[in-house]
């Protein structure tokens, strides 16, 4: 396990300075009492040495992971210790006529335990800051841990609230049609706009209740089928002074295949209605969809009313862009709102041609 602590960390620096200061003056002091001749160029010169063996046994050799190399280099490293602190001996025999040598033996013994003294030192620091760095690599993967378990618990109670709606918007279907279905028997005879009406709610109602595929989708079409309901109750609602124009573009090889999220668009149309000004034909609200070479674009424009806008449910734009958001990737789909003062505007483009859960 190698150690990788910054020599350049600021927050290190200090605690090294410290205990270098410390160490030297403690072994200077104790000469003085011994009264062992040194002189500053002799202890600029070892202490000099000790230190540089101290960091390169600590961040060169025990970082090494084959643990047979430091049999052979513990030992050449003290070597090339002692001979480099003989090299100093005779150049303090050099530069002070007054120094005398030595004797071989007693040096010998000298550097050889002052060599081991410091690399055993520098293995206690390297097994002290390894310890560190490990319950810090644990005290990290516990944090992960506990953060990853969050997500998923989240993740669970998504999914039960998701499922739970869906349970909720199933109740009774068959009541709600049969219900419907009686309606529209007693109000067609009285007026064929108001039975249309019936009929293309309880279409676009089925349609929010019905089964989607394996991968959570619909065909295309159908969703765009549900636009133009939408389109037509309120054409039959408003007597036709609304005015919405969906335009498609798509490629016929692409038209059959392409799926898509149910009740996707709807949410963008029906804000259209909502806080749009539709009454003037020469400035209709314009759904626009096509789909060519793998991208799928889906944008809406509306002119903005000159007064306040009604009041809606803004759940219902945040509520498209969190299903985008979990059933795509970020890089498969973008989505864009500008709001000014002149219009509204929406554009989505879904990536398809590379996703299987887009394009089956």
């Amino acid at each position: 396990m190698a150690l990788t602590i910054d020599l350049q960390n600021k927050k290190m620096l200090p605690w090294h300075l410290l205990g270098w200061f410390v160490l030297i003056a403690y072994e200077i002091t104790f000469l003085m009492a011994l009264e062992a001749p040194r002189t500053p160029l002799g202890l600029f010169l070892s202490y000099s040495l000790c230190i540089m063996l101290f960091y390169i046994h600590a961040y060169v050799i025990m970082p090494i992971k084959n643990r047979y190399w430091l049999i052979l280099l513990i030992p050449l490293e003290i070597f090339v210790f002692y001979l480099i602190e003989m090299s100093f001996e005779h150049i303090k025999l050099f530069v002070a006529d007054t120094y005398k040598l030595t004797p071989v033996k007693t040096l010998l013994i000298q550097y050889t335990y002052r060599g081991i003294y410091f690399v055993s030192f520098a293995t206690v620091y390297w097994l002290f800051m390894n310890a560190l760095q490990s319950r810090d690599r644990l005290l990290k993967l516990e944090k992960q841990r506990i953060v990853d378990e969050r997500l998923q618990t989240d993740l669970e109670m998504k999914l039960v609230r998701s499922q739970n709606a869906k349970l909720r918007s199933q109740i009774e279907p068959h009541f709600i049609f049969n219900t419907m279905n009686f309606i529209y028997d007693s109000v067609e005879s009285v007026s064929e706009k108001a039975g249309e009406t019936i009929l293309l709610l309880s279409e676009m109602m089925h349609y929010a209740l019905q089964k989607t595929d394996d991968d959570y989708e619909v065909p295309l079409q159908v969703e765009l089928e549900n636009i133009r309901n939408l389109i037509r109750i309120n054409n039959i609602r408003t007597n036709n002074r609304l005015h919405v124009k969906l335009e498609t573009d798509l490629d016929s090889e692409d038209e059959d295949l392409l799926k898509t999220l149910p009740l996707l668009f709807i949410t963008f149309a029906e804000n259209m209605y909502k806080h749009g000004d539709l009454t003037n034909e020469q400035t209709p609200g314009i759904i626009y969809v096509s789909a060519k070479k793998g991208e799928l674009l889906f944008t809406t424009w509306n002119k903005k009313r000159p007064h306040k806008a009604i009041d809606g449910n803004s759940m219902g734009i945040a509520n498209a862009k969190e299903r985008l958001q979990n059933f795509y990737n970020k890089k498969q789909f973008s989505l864009s709102i500008n709001d000014n003062a002149e219009g509204y505007s929406v554009e989505l483009k879904i990536e398809y041609a590379y996703d299987k859960l887009l394009y089956n």
